[in-house]
């Protein structure tokens, strides 16, 4: 039986300037970071107490690509305050807090590669 989903990946063009982001940035927690043979390193970041981390990972092929909306919806109990204290750092953001018809309000933010995200708020 599936209990969870461990890893999902974001591929980024810069690991160290991604981690930095993740971590500095958004305020995630380093998991892992270890090199995987030459040229290779895994990397993932994760919200404290998640059960599922990040992989940060460069593309290993053309099929493998930077930007866009990566399909991940984070969920944070303020998203008024998280707009505001990603703004002040540099977060771009192609949505601001917005009232959803599902009852919750939303807004949307890009890493460093263009990778979207979802950020959202259940309010019932």
């Amino acid at each position: 039986m599936i209990t969870h989903i461990q890893v999902a990946t974001v591929y980024v063009s810069d690991q160290d300037k991604a981690l930095d982001f993740y971590t500095s940035i958004l305020g995630m927690s380093k998991c892992v970071d270890m090199p995987l043979g030459p040229g290779y390193r895994w990397v993932e970041v994760a919200p404290d107490g998640a059960q599922t981390s990040i992989s940060l990972a460069r593309p290993a092929d053309p099929a493998q690509t930077l930007g866009g909306f990566t399909g991940f919806i984070l969920n944070t109990d303020d998203v008024h305050a998280f707009y505001q204290t990603m703004k002040s750092r540099g977060v771009v953001f192609s949505q601001e807090p917005t009232a959803q018809p599902w009852g919750g309000i939303q807004a949307s933010f890009s890493d460093l590669d263009g990778n979207q995200f979802l950020i959202a708020q259940r309010t019932s």
